[in-house]
């Protein structure tokens, strides 16, 4: 105990000098520097393509982030890896602004990544393979992106239309020379067309007929006009004199009583003929069917043309009448009443 005190008295003026103090000094600077050695962390920030290194005595995110003075937004994707033996590694994805244009609004949503099918899928909407993406829903995004949707819809629709009537005139000497009548009225006709129209945010770009049912047919207004002209269509191109008779016949009937009827559309006579004008009801027995023939008036007022026997009937048979003279309308059927006409047998 007596040395160490001895040593210790021999030590004081080396402890008070400068010398002594700076050593202490150093040997304290020393240990601070290997404290703090031990205590700093290495952090790697990637923010998108940009990479920092950063020493930093925080231990969590925002606070590292804030040291450095690196600031996010909220739609930023960021990771942290944490701290783990003096180093940490934060990796940012910078959100982009993408613009979508869909059933008539406009969205602007901020994406880090993806597709275009993800930003559909962030808004909710939906779509299917009939609509019109541009561009493609596999397309990777972009900053400031422009995404348009245009839906496509395909519809069935039926229309009620109607059918025009048509307006014919016809000639013939039932009536005086340029007087008018109304054989049949007219009246338009009604379908019902069934569309498939292809429709592009609710406009028809493209429609297709599927199908047409005629309700009701359109029945043609026929006009009569008074001229001087045969009812017949008839010609079996014979030689004729000025007043259109022929020159050259078998026989003549003369003063014969004439008579019109009308049997409706499709009707036949006894002989089996198809009947319109033209074809005529006589006694068989004194025309045989079939026998061509030329039926006028005696003065040429009247003209019927050219005729086909076809049918007969029981006045004709029993004598009350000589020839009654088919019509396409009832009207002309009426018009007829009962002439007297000269028959001209061609064979």
């Amino acid at each position: 105990m007596q040395k160490l005190k001895e040593a210790v008295r021999a030590a004081m003026p080396y402890i008070k000098s400068q010398s002594f103090m700076a050593a202490v000094l150093f040997l304290f600077t020393g240990l601070c520097v290997v404290h703090t050695a031990a205590s700093t962390t290495a952090v790697v920030i990637r923010d998108d393509h940009k990479m920092t290194l950063s020493y930093t005595f925080k231990d969590d995110m925002n606070g590292i982030l804030n040291q450095s003075g690196i600031f996010t937004m909220s739609a930023d994707d960021v990771e942290f890896s944490g701290l783990e033996g003096g180093y940490a590694e934060i990796s940012i994805s910078r959100a982009f602004p993408v613009t979508l244009k869909a059933d008539g609004m406009v969205h602007t949503v901020m994406m880090t990544d993806g597709t275009v099918s993800d930003v559909f899928n962030k808004l909710d909407l939906e779509f299917d393979s009939d609509d019109i993406i541009d561009p493609l829903p596999e397309k990777m995004l972009q900053a400031n992106d422009m995404i348009e949707l245009n839906r496509v819809d395909y519809i069935t629709r039926t229309v009620t239309e109607q059918i025009p009537h048509e307006t014919i005139t016809r000639s013939n000497s039932l009536i005086r020379s340029g007087r008018t009548k109304q054989l049949t009225t007219g009246k338009d006709g009604e379908k019902v067309i069934t569309y498939l129209e292809r429709t592009v945010d609710g406009v028809v770009e493209e429609a297709e007929i599927l199908g047409q049912d005629i309700v009701c047919e359109p029945v043609t207004e026929q006009i009569l006009i008074g001229e001087n002209v045969a009812v017949s269509p008839l010609d079996f191109g014979v030689e004729t004199d000025a007043y259109g008779r022929p020159l050259h016949y078998i026989k003549k009937l003369t003063n014969q009583d004439a008579t019109g009827y009308y049997a409706g559309r499709g009707a036949w006579g006894a002989s089996g003929l198809d009947l319109s004008a033209g074809y005529v009801a006589v006694n068989p027995e004194e025309i045989p069917y079939g026998t061509k023939m030329y039926i006028a008036s005696p003065d040429g007022s009247f003209i019927y043309g050219y005729a086909i026997a076809a049918d007969t009937g029981l006045a004709l048979m029993d004598g009350r009448i000589d020839i009654d003279l088919y019509y396409d309308t009832f009207t002309e059927s009426c018009l007829n009443g009962r002439r007297n006409v000269d028959i001209y047998i061609l064979g």
